[in-house]
C-alpha cells in the first residue's frame, strides 16, 4: 500500500499514518480486531472535555502539559510506565466507558498546513485488521466512493476534532484563570511496590473559591463549571486504580 505520510510527530498507538486515498486505497478491507490490546501499555490517554460526566465515574481525571505549554486533559489508566489496568490479558476494555481517543483508531485527521486548509483522513497502515485480501469491509465501493464504515468513522472523526478544539478552549480558561497546580503523590502498596504519580496538574478548589464573581459566574453560565466539579469528583478514582493493583 501507499500514501502520502504524515509529517507530524506519531500520535499514540499509530506506527505508519498515511492520507486516505480512494484510488490508492480503494481495494483496502477493514477487519476489525478483537479487542483493544494495542493500548496495553498506555498509562494515560487523552480525553474531550464532552466526555468528562461519563469518564469522571470511572477514571481520575488530570491535566498535562505539551511542550509549547498547552495544557490538555487525559485520564490516567495506571500508576507505572506502560501500565493500563483497564484492558486485560485477552485485550478487553475493563470499564463501561470507552474513550474516544481509543475508538477511533485506527482513523485519525491530521492538521492542514496552514489555516486555511481542511483537515485530512488518514489510516493507520501499521493496523493489522487492513488487509486487500477482500476480509471484513471494503473502505471504498465499487465507484470509489467511501462505504458505510469509512463515512461512520469519518463522521466520527469530524465530530471528534470539533470537541478537541472546545476542550482546547477550556484548558486555555483554566490556565488563564491560574486554577492549575501540579499534583504529587508517592504510594507505597502492601506489597511494598512504591508508585510516584506526578507530572500533572489538578484544579485547586481553594483557588477555584478565591475567584471574582463575575468570573465564577462566567464559568457556570458556559458550563465550564460542570466540567471542573467533573474533574474533580474523578480524582477520587485513583483510589479505583488502587484497587486494580491489589
Amino acid at each position: 500500500m501507499t500514501g502520502t505520510e504524515t509529517r507530524q510527530p506519531l500520535p499514540l498507538f499509530y506506527k505508519k499514518v498515511v492520507a486516505l486515498h480512494r484510488e490508492q486505497h480503494r481495494g483496502l478491507y477493514m477487519q476489525p480486531l478483537a479487542g483493544y490490546g494495542f493500548s496495553k501499555e498506555t498509562n494515560s490517554i487523552y480525553i474531550a472535555a464532552v466526555e468528562f460526566p461519563k469518564a469522571a465515574n470511572e477514571y481520575p481525571i488530570v491535566f498535562g502539559t505539551d511542550a509549547s505549554g498547552a495544557v490538555f486533559p487525559v485520564i490516567l489508566l495506571g500508576l507505572g510506565p506502560k501500565q493500563n489496568l483497564f484492558v486485560d490479558e485477552q485485550g478487553a476494555w475493563q470499564a463501561d466507558y470507552i474513550p474516544a481517543y481509543v475508538r477511533r483508531y485506527p482513523f485519525i485527521l491530521a492538521a492542514p498546513d496552514n489555516d486555511a486548509g481542511d483537515f485530512t483522513v488518514c489510516i493507520d497502515e501499521g493496523y493489522g485488521g487492513f488487509n486487500t485480501a477482500k476480509e471484513g469491509q471494503a473502505l471504498f465501493d465499487e465507484a470509489g466512493e467511501q462505504s458505510e464504515i469509512l463515512r461512520q468513522a469519518v463522521d466520527f472523526l469530524k465530530d471528534y476534532q470539533g470537541q478537541v478544539q472546545l476542550t482546547g478552549q477550556f484548558c486555555q480558561q483554566l490556565a488563564e484563570l491560574g486554577l492549575l497546580e501540579s499534583m504529587q503523590a508517592n504510594i507505597e502498596m502492601n506489597s511494598g511496590e512504591k508508585y510516584a504519580l506526578g507530572g500533572f496538574q489538578c484544579v485547586n478548589r481553594e483557588r477555584l473559591k478565591a475567584l471574582p464573581e463575575d468570573k465564577l459566574a462566567a464559568l457556570i453560565k458556559s458550563d465550564q463549571m460542570e466540567l471542573i466539579f467533573a474533574h474533580l469528583h474523578s480524582l477520587a478514582n485513583v483510589n479505583v486504580l488502587l484497587a486494580k493493583l491489589g
